[in-house]
């Protein structure tokens, strides 16, 4: 504040004195008021406490402010060592829990943390200063990485001068939510008496709430969600070994007032491990008992499923897209599971799409994830016809885009597809390489990706379309193919990239990625494939699958095999060589979309051949996307239980090479 400014101020006070007039300073909140906290308090001298004013009291009533009006009664002289002048006059001090981080925010005639030196002759007597401070200003100055617990109210350096506060009351504005963690190991010993000792602590971490465990539950109050659009409580346990019948424990949230769950919750447990229950509750509720019996409560988060750290992805070339989009996991047998004809994301045994799924993913390490979806009786094909269906692809479209959402808020990169529509043995297929009507279901085609490319035409490149999935001719997975069928393969992925292009928006600067027939590595490297034209240069990919050896990675019948012998290792290397001098070394990323190997109770030879497929891609260039089909246990290939978000034994030894780039 200028000299001559605060002058003019100081008159303005003094003359409002004469009739007792009442200035209100500091910035103010837009808010009802509390019952006061202090009425007709009279103070003296420097450093005199006044009150404490718990967050617990606070937070979760939705006070985001506190009001001090305060009048002199007795300008003294203030202290020596002070150098804020009567702007020092009170201090509102923050602590944590264990009673520290302190420091002040400083309050006075003109506000509050002003610098000016405000002496005797810029105040008077007799009139009523009154200063609005926000609550999260004063928070922000604790001066160590433990939760707030509370504020301190005392005077500053005003020496012996006198001063009443006339009152300290809450205003109530819009206070936004914080997310609140809570760390430590507790478990369910439901006998009274027993100590903490016996059945452990939960402690906050951050954010706030109020913590109370006994041996039955743990109580958190006093936390606040209001703000949040999407709030959630994940609730991470660990199990002991299951030994013998599965186990049916009560693993659930209950409403404080009415005891009754939030979701009821008795899930099957039938081995030992980390998992981790995601409940949404109400934005009103403020308490919560946590009722979870048979393991061991490790950690709790109270946050909103909004939650969102995507950063704006635009400025991508072909020079640096492999690494930004690996290493990729696939969300496989989900919005590409069909019965009958129909679509549906549970049919395959998979729950529904939960957002923490993809916050699991992004935090060990994987960059992009795989979006299969199939579109089936959305599109008609008849003769030379072909249409979308306009109200079930959009339909589709609707629960795609909540999914692709999901993940980009996390800052993956999201790949999308035409997925089973020309799958072996579908129920329902249109995408028929092999079928006499290639004008239907090239228009079909390109009205499906311009409707999905309308759609996202938004979307930055966070978002890549990839034409199509293993369309081949019944049966022949050979390379043996004909002429007519690589025409058909090559027309629809140049139809596709023109759709797109076609549809505006970000569109124009989208990578589009383009596979050969059945997105097999030899017949993609041959003379057979094309490379589409595009309008636009560098934003054009290559993607190819890898199964092989096909009785490790995949056949569970005759000839099934547990181990990969070193001839069938080394041509892993061969194999991705060829899509090194054919596409990597002309500028053309390469990315392997899909790998995998089967549970066949061999994980020591599963993790020695995703290291070497790993290894390989990484020295040639290639980006790597792993299968993830969710399936647990035998023949699974899931990292994770979608049920209850913890790492299969699979996914524990799988991870750390996948997503953390590190070979056993």
């Amino acid at each position: 504040m200028k000299r001559g400014r605060l002058k003019r101020i100081t008159s303005f006070l003094l003359s409002t004195a004469l009739i007792g007039s009442t200035i209100v300073t500091g910035t103010a909140v837009n808010a009802e008021e509390s019952a006061n906290l202090i009425t007709n308090q009279s103070v003296t001298g420097s450093a005199t406490y006044v009150g404490t004013y718990l967050k617990s009291d606070y937070y979760s009533a939705g006070y985001t402010g506190l009001e001090i009006s305060f009048t002199y009664t007795d300008l003294g002289t203030l202290a020596s060592d002070n150098t804020t002048g009567f702007n020092d006059t009170f201090e509102f001090l923050v602590f944590d829990s264990a009673w520290g981080g302190w420091n002040c925010t400083k309050v006075g005639p003109a506000g509050y943390d002003q610098t000016e030196n405000l002496t005797a002759s810029d105040v008077s007597e007799d009139t009523e200063y009154t200063v609005t401070v926000p609550i999260d200003t004063i928070e922000d100055k604790l001066s160590t990485s433990n939760p707030v617990q509370g504020i301190n109210l005392q005077t500053g350096g005003i020496g012996n001068t006198a001063v009443t506060i006339n009152s300290l009351k809450y205003v109530t504005g819009t206070v936004e939510s914080q997310p609140t963690v809570l760390t430590g190991a507790w478990h369910k010993t439901g006998v009274d008496g027993d100590t903490e000792e016996q059945y452990g602590t939960m402690n906050l971490t951050s954010g706030f709430a109020n913590v109370y465990a006994n041996p039955w539950n743990i109580s958190v109050s006093n936390f606040s969600v209001s703000t949040f659009t999407t709030p959630v409580v994940a609730v991470t346990v660990e199990y002991a070994d299951v030994t013998g019948d599965p186990i049916y424990p009560q693993s659930e949230i209950l409403d404080s007032t009415t005891y009754q769950p939030i979701v009821a919750n008795y899930p099957q447990v039938s081995e030992g491990g980390t998992v981790t229950y995601v409940t949404q509750i109400p934005t009103t509720m403020t308490s919560m008992l946590l009722a979870y019996d048979t393991c061991t409560v490790k950690k709790v988060e109270i946050y909103d499923e909004a939650e969102s750290y995507t950063t704006a992805k635009t400025n991508l070339s072909t020079t640096n897209i492999t690494a930004a989009v690996s290493p990729c996991w696939n969300l496989g047998n989900a919005l590409e599971s069909t019965s009958n004809g129909e679509t549906g994301e549970t049919l395959w045994g998979n729950p529904t799409i939960n957002k923490r799924l993809f916050k699991q993913v992004a935090a060990v390490g994987f960059k992009s994830v795989r979006i299969p979806v199939t579109w089936l009786s959305a599109v008609t094909v008849n003769g030379s016809t072909g249409t979308v269906n306009t109200q079930e692809c959009d339909a589709i479209l609707d629960r795609v885009k909540e999914v692709v959402d999901m993940a980009i808020d996390y800052d993956l990169f999201v790949i999308i597809d035409v997925h089973h529509d020309g799958g072996e043995n579908v129920t329902g297929k249109w995408l028929d390489i092999t079928a006499s009507n290639q004008t239907g279901i090239q228009n079909a085609f390109e009205a499906l990706w311009t409707r999905i490319a309308q759609r996202f035409r938004s979307y930055d490149q966070h978002l890549i379309f990839e034409s199509m999935n293993e369309v081949m001719e019944s049966n022949n997975y050979s390379t043996n193919v004909s002429d007519e069928i690589w025409t058909n393969i090559n027309d629809l992925n140049q139809i596709f990239v023109e759709a797109v292009r076609g549809a505006g928006g970000s569109n124009t600067n989208r990578f589009l990625m383009v596979p050969g027939y059945n997105t097999n590595i030899d017949s993609t490297v041959s003379a057979g494939f094309r490379l589409p034209d595009d309008t636009v240069s560098n934003r054009l990919m290559v993607s190819v699958h890898f199964y092989d050896p096909y009785n490790f990675t995949l056949n569970t019948g005759d000839g099934s095999t547990t181990s990969i012998t070193e001839a069938e290792s080394a041509y892993i290397g061969t194999q991705f060589a060829k899509l090194k001098t054919t596409f990597v070394d002309e500028g053309i990323p390469v990315i392997l979309d899909e790998f995998g190997a089967v549970d066949k109770d061999n994980l020591d030879a599963i993790a020695a051949y995703t290291t070497e497929v790993v290894s390989q891609a990484q020295a040639k260039g290639i980006g790597y996307g792993y299968w993830d089909n969710g399936y647990t246990g035998d023949y699974g290939m899931g990292l994770w239980n979608r049920y209850t978000y913890g790492q299969t034994a699979l996914g524990e030894r799988l991870l750390p090479i996948l997503a953390g780039n590190t070979a056993e």
